[in-house]
């Protein structure tokens, strides 16, 4: 893999970036597709003009008297689907870069709204849109801010979604966003992000710590983690298979 992330910043959730992505986007489409511009482009861009204005009126509204969460759930959900619109069009370009902003814009939205209480009724967009942009960046620094952008996330899901009741469906994206979670954690060598990662995998989905941890175990090893990574994935490792053997 090649760290392309250079050029964008790790998601914040804030207004004026999400603004700028989603007008850089809509200006590369503009320019490089145009049957595509013809046809669909003025409608997105009304429709990101409008959303950009409304998220604008609510932040006001919530500093001078707070946001309603159903509000911003509304908002957050709409601003999703203009996303995956927005991405059919960055597929057709078939550029990585343009991918890993359309990630980045739809982590953002995701980021907005978690960070204005609201709540995530549509995961699987956001989960894909992570899981591009973890695989972009090898920098520890960069992964750590990526895992707290991730831990906010979670804990914004809907409650629907977090039951869980899909176990028959390996894909479902709260389990991958959970694994990712922790692989994320990982990777950035941070133990005390690492332990807040491992403490939701193995409180959500118990049935895949055994593996998971396994597995992790042979990574150390691969990939020549350092020893305070090893110490930690040690320890979950021995909870959750060694010691559960003697039982």
């Amino acid at each position: 893999m090649v760290t392309r992330m250079h050029n964008l910043q790790i998601p914040s959730g804030e207004l004026d970036t999400l603004a700028a992505l989603a007008g850089a986007l809509l200006q590369t489409c503009r320019t490089v597709d145009t049957d595509t511009a013809a046809r669909n482009l003025p409608g997105l861009e009304q429709a990101f003009d409008q959303l950009v204005d409304v998220m604008n009126r609510l932040e006001a509204d919530a500093g001078a008297a707070g946001a309603r969460a159903a509000d911003v759930t509304e908002i957050g959900e709409y601003a999703l689907r203009l996303c995956e619109g927005l991405a059919a069009c960055t597929q057709r370009l078939q550029q990585r870069e343009q991918s890993e902003r359309m990630a980045s814009l739809t982590v953002n939205v995701a980021l907005w709204i978690a960070r204005h209480d609201g709540r995530i009724d549509t995961l699987e967009p956001v989960v894909d849109a992570l899981a591009l942009l973890a695989n972009t960046i090898r920098d520890p620094l960069r992964l750590e801010a990526l895992g707290a952008v991730i831990a906010r996330i979670v804990s914004a899901v809907s409650p629907l979604i977090r039951q869980d009741l899909e176990k028959f469906n390996p894909g479902r994206p709260w389990r991958v966003l959970l694994l990712n979670q922790s692989i994320v954690a990982t990777r950035s060598h941070n133990p005390e992000l690492m332990e807040q990662a491992f403490a939701v995998l193995t409180s959500h989905l118990p049935e895949d710590a055994s593996r998971f941890f396994t597995e992790g175990m042979q990574q150390m090893d691969a990939l020549n983690y350092p020893e305070h990574v090893r110490e930690v994935m040690a320890k979950y490792h021995r909870r959750w298979t060694l010691d559960r053997s003697l039982h």
